[in-house]
C-alpha cells in the first residue's frame, strides 16, 4: 500500500496545514498521541522502532510549531504531521478497534513516511544532539 494513493491518509494530509496553523489542535494530537503509544502492546506486535519513530516524529512537530527546528521543508513537515494525525484516527482504512492488523496500516504509513523523510530525521537528531552537547 502506498499512503499517498490511501484516501484516509490524503484526508489526513488536508487537515495537516491546518493543526501547524493552531496550537490548541496541535496540543491535543500530541496528547492523542502519546496516550496512542502508551496503550498499543508493541512487544506484541514486535514494534518498539515503530514507537521510536512516532516519538521522533512527535518531537519534530513540536520543535517545528515552537519556532526551535525550521530546517525541514514545508512538504515534509506535512507528511510527518499527516502520519501523525492518521496514526490518532481511529477509523482509517483499517480500523483500529480490530486487534493487531488494526495498527498494521497506522505503522505502515508510519515507516513510509519516515523512510520518505529519512534525511530530515537525521539532520533534527542530530541537531537534537547538539542541543545537549552544548
Amino acid at each position: 500500500m502506498e499512503p499517498l494513493k490511501n484516501k484516509f491518509f490524503q484526508q489526513s494530509m488536508a487537515r495537516a496545514a491546518e493543526y501547524l496553523k493552531n496550537r490548541r489542535r496541535l496540543a491535543g494530537l500530541f496528547t492523542s498521541a502519546s496516550l496512542k503509544l502508551r496503550n498499543v502492546d508493541f512487544k506484541r506486535l514486535n514494534g518498539r522502532k515503530l514507537a521510536g519513530k512516532v516519538k521522533v516524529f512527535l518531537r519534530m512537530i513540536r520543535a517545528y510549531a515552537n519556532g526551535s527546528y525550521r530546517a525541514l521543508p514545508w512538504k515534509n513537515m506535512l507528511l510527518i504531521l499527516g502520519s501523525i494525525i492518521y496514526f490518532v484516527t481511529p477509523i482509517d482504512m483499517i480500523p483500529d478497534f480490530i486487534p493487531v492488523s488494526g495498527l498494521l496500516d497506522d505503522f505502515t504509513v508510519i515507516v513510509w513516511v519516515y523512510n520518505a523523510v529519512r534525511v530530515e530525521v537525521e539532520e533534527f537528531i542530530n541537531w537534537e544532539k547538539s542541543l545537549i552537547e552544548s
